[in-house]
């Protein structure tokens, strides 16, 4: 056993009651559904986007469908240093055991009309974004023993999508990130894996 496992904690109705998730991107869309499953079976989570405003009324959903610890971390994740103080901040109040690396965004349109600053912004957000919270996740679970990182990917990591370049690019970048991660921290008691969905209704998927 490893000291991030808690399933002493736990029950059949909440198997991951006594274990704190840090979800990025946790405001809407993708993110917020993963908080409210990982809310319904018993774990305490931190929700973390840019917008203050959009994570309060994440929060207060969550505390209305009867998540037991909803916690804020306003961050933009392409920095490093709010970065590495939000996750130190979530996991000083509750040890940290799951990760998830969801924060994300994209643009539609001709690869020749696709401006600089948009293909930095996606990468920033998607793959460097990413990078930054597996990084410093892992030198938190790393230093107790053990956890799990969940990055969101794409089937456009793996099959190319018309318009889309910036974003399969980056997802194409985070899939090999994931690997990478993976080999070099199994090892050291950390998962790292990845979820490739398709089109899900978001926000996101109305541009």
């Amino acid at each position: 056993m490893t000291t991030t496992d808690r399933t002493s904690d736990a029950s059949p109705a909440e198997p991951l009651a006594g274990q704190h998730a840090f979800i990025t991107g946790g405001g809407s869309g993708i993110g917020l559904g993963i908080a409210r499953s990982l809310a319904a079976d018993g774990a305490a989570v931190t929700i973390a986007g840019r917008s203050e405003e959009r994570l309060e009324s994440a929060r207060d959903e969550l505390l209305g469908g009867g998540a037991s610890s909803v916690e804020l971390a306003v961050v933009d994740v392409g920095a490093e240093d709010a970065v590495s103080s939000a996750l130190a901040d979530a996991d000083a109040r509750v040890p940290l055991s799951i990760v998830v690396a969801n924060a994300g965004r994209g643009t539609a349109g001709p690869l020749e009309a696709v401006e600089l600053d948009e293909w930095e912004s996606t990468l920033r957000t998607n793959l460097t974004g990413a990078f930054l919270t597996v990084k410093h996740a892992a030198r938190l679970l790393v230093s107790r023993g053990g956890g799990t990182i969940c990055a969101v990917s794409s089937i456009a990591g793996t099959a190319t999508h018309r318009f889309m370049t910036p974003y399969t690019v980056s997802k194409a970048g985070l899939d090999m990130l994931v690997r990478n991660a993976a080999d070099e921290l199994g090892s050291r008691g950390v998962r790292v894996n990845a979820v490739a969905p398709g089109l899900v209704a978001t926000e996101l998927s109305a541009l």
